[in-house]
């Protein structure tokens, strides 16, 4: 069945060609890779930052973070004009504008994830108000040498956990993703001639606005980690040194 053309909405057209990818190939699958690579371009960035003298742990994961993301980006450039006429050739044209053809995207202009999380854990052991003086003051520094001490492991439960939500969180919406960047590429490179009533938009904005919330998030996270577990291991130059300290 043939949509209007006068009636078809960026919004269907996003939704058919999403259906398309989820029944002829594997978006999810083909995310997890990507995200994959990401990671270890952040990771790759980390220790390259180490080996170059850049012991604080919140800064350096900051700026992996950062160097990630535009891996990220970059990806899905690469994906859009290496994948992106497996899901063209062979779309019924009628599907989206009751009529026209469509082909391989042309020149498509655009640039194109991980580590650590933050936190603190205090467990106050309040004693008996019957030990004297000496309770007072031994038992809050008890409860703070505690507090130290979960600190850490805490930091590398939500470092770790920031990096999991996140990853999935972008692996599984990624049908929606890439569904929408390949329509604002169609519009943007004239393929979709009959669709003129639609704005065309750049696939980076896009891209942007479906990652940046969980990039951000994830990134504070991370930094806040690695600032958290250097402020109670100082010595401490990586992750690996703050597990090894345990």
């Amino acid at each position: 069945m043939r949509t209007d053309p006068r009636r078809l909405t960026r919004a269907t057209a996003v939704a058919r060609m999403r259906a398309r990818l989820l029944r002829d190939g594997f978006p999810r699958v083909q995310m997890f890779i990507l995200v994959s690579l990401t990671g270890l371009a952040g990771f790759g960035a980390s220790a390259g930052m180490l080996a170059a003298g850049i012991d604080t742990m919140g800064l350096r994961y900051l700026l992996a973070m950062g160097i990630a993301y535009i891996v990220f980006l970059l990806l899905l450039w690469v994906w859009l004009r290496t994948s992106a006429s497996d899901y063209l050739d062979g779309i019924d044209p009628g599907g989206f504008e009751g009529g026209g053809s469509g082909g391989p995207i042309g020149h498509i202009d655009g640039g194109g994830g991980t580590f650590d999380g933050g936190g603190a854990s205090a467990n106050v052991d309040a004693g008996p108000v019957d030990d004297g003086i000496g309770a007072v003051v031994d038992k809050p520094l008890a409860a703070i040498g505690h507090a130290e001490e979960g600190a850490i492991p805490l930091a590398v439960i939500l470092l770790a956990l920031g990096i999991v939500l996140s990853s999935l969180f972008v692996i599984w919406s990624a049908p929606l993703l890439f569904a929408e960047i390949l329509v604002d590429a169609l519009l943007a490179t004239g393929l979709y001639r009959r669709l003129r009533r639609l704005d065309a938009r750049h696939w980076m904005g896009s891209a942007l606005r479906r990652t940046w919330i969980p990039f951000v998030l994830t990134t504070l996270v991370v930094a806040g980690a690695g600032w958290t577990m250097q402020a109670h291991a100082p010595e401490a130059r990586s992750l690996g040194d703050v597990i090894g300290r345990r």
